[in-house]
């Protein structure tokens, strides 16, 4: 069993980063809910399709594991990507370990992908994001390049970061907010973007400053720079989304359903939404809680209670 190989990993004497040692010992406790995602995930994906004639991307793959489940599964060609080097080398040292993992391992983002599949000829039939599509800078430009690819392609994204439920967002509204005007100590994403524009736009007075600081919010240091010189202000149309403007990684970012549809419409896809599910395999006194709450998500009128949602996106009939 994959989760029982995982679990008898010394993580300790692995070549890997420490947050990527400490992000991995955060999971392991609940390792069997987080396979039993993937695996559902996988079939959900796989619906229909011969997994050993499959070749999937696991976009933003993290630690791997995702990939270690798409094998396990049977999946002919598993190419994993992530823009973090950090990530690259845990998911080699994770593979190493258990042995086996995917087939191609790439840092970088679909640009990346798409000039390394469309130079050797390979046609990806399935994209998976575990908890990454909330991060990624501009999705129009992502799905670009998937369906460049493939314009059949069916994709998959497991997200957190739920419009639906209100304990939810409330939640990662506070982290966006702190991630924005700063911590005890910290400089936000606000006052980073200022002294960027400071920097490159001395003509600028404190109150212009301020204005453009706040005007930029959802853009990267460049992007910001360029609203400035365009004289058109930027609005994220939210209150809260934010993200890091040195790397264009939203933190948590929360999208209407309605605005992922519309980024699928140019494309003829149809997206359907699923609600997650809570973690009734622990012990203690939690797993009761988590079955009755499962059983209400599981009637379809309680999404606002599922922890996270499942965009499953296939090619129009």
């Amino acid at each position: 069993m994959l989760a029982d190989t995982l679990r008898h990993i010394d993580y300790a004497t692995l070549p890997i980063s420490d947050y990527s040692r400490r992000y991995i010992l955060r999971m392991l406790p609940n390792i069997d809910y987080y396979l039993d995602i993937y695996r559902r995930c996988l079939d959900r994906l796989l619906a229909g399709r011969t997994p050993q004639e499959a070749t999937l991307v696991d976009y933003g793959g993290g630690h791997g594991f995702f990939s270690l489940a798409a094998k396990e599964r049977g999946v002919g060609r598993v190419i994993y990507v992530d823009y973090n080097p950090q990530a690259e080398a845990t998911v080699r040292a994770v593979a190493a370990s258990v042995g086996f993992g995917p087939d191609d391992i790439l840092q970088g983002d679909a640009r990346t992908l798409r000039q390394w599949c469309e130079g050797r000829g390979v046609c990806p039939d399935f994209v998976a994001g575990m908890d990454v599509v909330e991060h990624i800078y501009r999705l129009e430009d992502f799905l670009a390049d998937l369906y460049a690819l493939n314009p059949r392609m069916r994709m998959l994204f497991t997200t957190g970061s739920t419009p639906y439920n209100p304990h939810v967002r409330h939640r990662l509204h506070r982290v966006m907010r702190a991630d924005e005007l700063g911590r005890p100590g910290e400089e936000g994403f606000r006052a980073l973007r200022r002294r960027y524009i400071a920097q490159h736009c001395p003509q600028l007075d404190a109150a212009a400053l301020d204005g453009w600081a706040a005007h930029t919010r959802g853009l990267t240091y460049d992007d910001a720079l360029a609203a400035v010189r365009s004289g058109k202000p930027y609005e994220v149309g939210d209150r809260y989304n934010t993200c890091d403007p040195a790397t264009g990684s939203w933190t948590e970012r929360i999208l209407p359903i309605a605005a992922y549809r519309r980024l699928l419409e140019p494309y003829g896809a149809r997206l359907e939404v699923s609600s997650g599910y809570y973690n009734t395999l622990r012990s203690g006194g939690k797993a009761l809680p988590s079955r009755l709450l499962n059983g209400l998500i599981a009637t379809g009128g309680f999404r606002w209670l599922a922890p996270f949602i499942i965009l499953s996106v296939t090619p129009d009939a």
